[in-house]
């Protein structure tokens, strides 16, 4: 029987969650870590989020698209933020939030699919990774804490967790009758458990492990912690991540999503309201985490699969593009603008050229947040992220 990448993502989150041998390697540490991955899925417009407002070229290559310079929120006397993005300036203030520039890849590739797949496998434009690019690092960081799952999606596109059997959860496992495991795997039940059959092998998972779901339904059912940071899908997915998190499920990863950001046309007002529903989702829920005293062990990561054309085209919208600015926001990272500022007059057919490959930040991620210097991409370097 043929699986694909999406049957083992549906099977590992309904049937899968985990609790390895605790060690002490990570003892050291405040406490169990927190990585909070937010994707702007099809592609968010860099340069009208953080806008480079003193540039007249800017201006000119956007006639009818660029942000006013009145209305820009400054954060020097170069760089500012789109205004729909208050919350997100007032945690820039107070240095917890880093901007990190010219993010991109070698050889870029402007399908969605292609890229997204590019940058959740860590991979680039003439080879890419066979597993999720968290996948790998999550067995190591799991093997040492006492933890619930390794990571776990809120919105219907786990795919970066793609190739992670174990301990990889889905939105199904929020349902509280976890419990109640024959609706979730249905008709498989009669499905052979022999030899090399991957549903089998699920089921066999599933049934080692009945006694850590019923610890995690346990966990879920037992709080009465509830959030509502409205906003759309996004506010409703992250309200949930600070509901697990107040509940006391340890789970290193979350991965929540808002978009379409594929803004060909009629760009303004869309791009708007989705950077509004961003920022106040994330106020909402920085604002749950702090009062939960878990802040300085979050890290919150946007990322998307490339980023939007310098040159809006002729439906006031922008097309696919090569490099983009992506957010670092947690209560332990040293806040600021890193990289290099866009280089509006050096275009390659009206591209922003990336300045920095965006595998630096999973080398930063790792290494700095969960403390994994030996990581897969420690070959990446992320000195210009101070």
């Amino acid at each position: 029987m043929n699986v694909n990448r999406r049957d083992i993502l549906s099977f590992s989150a309904a049937l899968s969650a985990f609790s390895l041998s605790p060690r002490c390697l990570l003892a050291a540490r405040n406490g169990p870590k927190v990585l909070i991955l937010i994707e702007l899925q099809g592609a968010n417009d860099g340069l009208n989020t953080v806008v480079p407002y003193a540039s007249k070229r800017y201006y000119n290559l956007r006639p009818q698209i660029a942000v006013p310079r009145k209305t820009v929120i400054t954060l020097d006397n170069m760089t500012g933020l789109h205004p729909s993005l208050v919350e997100v300036s007032k945690l820039f203030e107070r240095g917890e939030v880093k901007i990190v520039q010219g993010l991109g890849y070698p050889h870029p590739i402007l399908s969605h699919f292609r890229s997204i797949e590019l940058w959740e496998r860590g991979g680039d434009g003439k080879s890419n990774g066979r597993t999720g690019w968290l996948v790998d690092p999550l067995d190591i960081i799991a093997e040492e804490l006492s933890s619930d799952a390794k990571a776990m999606f809120l919105d219907n596109a786990g795919e970066i967790f793609s190739g992670g059997l174990d301990g990889f959860l889905g939105p199904d496992a929020l349902n509280r009758n976890l419990l109640n495991l024959k609706k979730s795997a249905g008709s498989s039940l009669s499905i052979s458990k022999s030899g090399g059959d991957l549903l089998g092998e699920l089921l066999d998972t599933r049934d080692k492990n009945r006694e850590r779901l019923q610890k995690l339904s346990a966990k879920l059912s037992s709080s009465n912690k509830r959030f509502d940071f409205g906003r759309g899908d996004l506010g409703q997915q992250l309200s949930k991540v600070c509901e697990l998190l107040a509940a006391g499920v340890n789970i290193p990863v979350f991965k929540v999503s808002v978009g379409s950001f594929d803004t060909h046309d009629d760009q303004w007002w869309t791009h708007r309201e989705l950077l509004r529903q961003l920022d106040k989702s994330i106020g909402g829920a920085v604002r749950a985490i702090k009062d939960m005293g878990l802040w300085n062990d979050t890290l919150m990561m946007t990322y998307s699969e490339f980023g939007r054309r310098a040159r809006e085209n002729g439906s006031q919208g922008t097309d696919h593009g090569m490099a983009a600015p992506h957010f670092l926001i947690g209560g332990k990272i040293k806040g600021g603008i890193d990289g290099a500022a866009p280089q509006l007059g050096q275009l390659e057919q009206d591209n922003e050229l990336y300045t920095m490959d965006y595998r630096s930040i999973y080398n930063f991620v790792l290494s700095q947040h969960f403390g994994l210097g030996d990581n897969p991409f420690s070959e990446y370097d992320f000195s210009a992220i101070s």
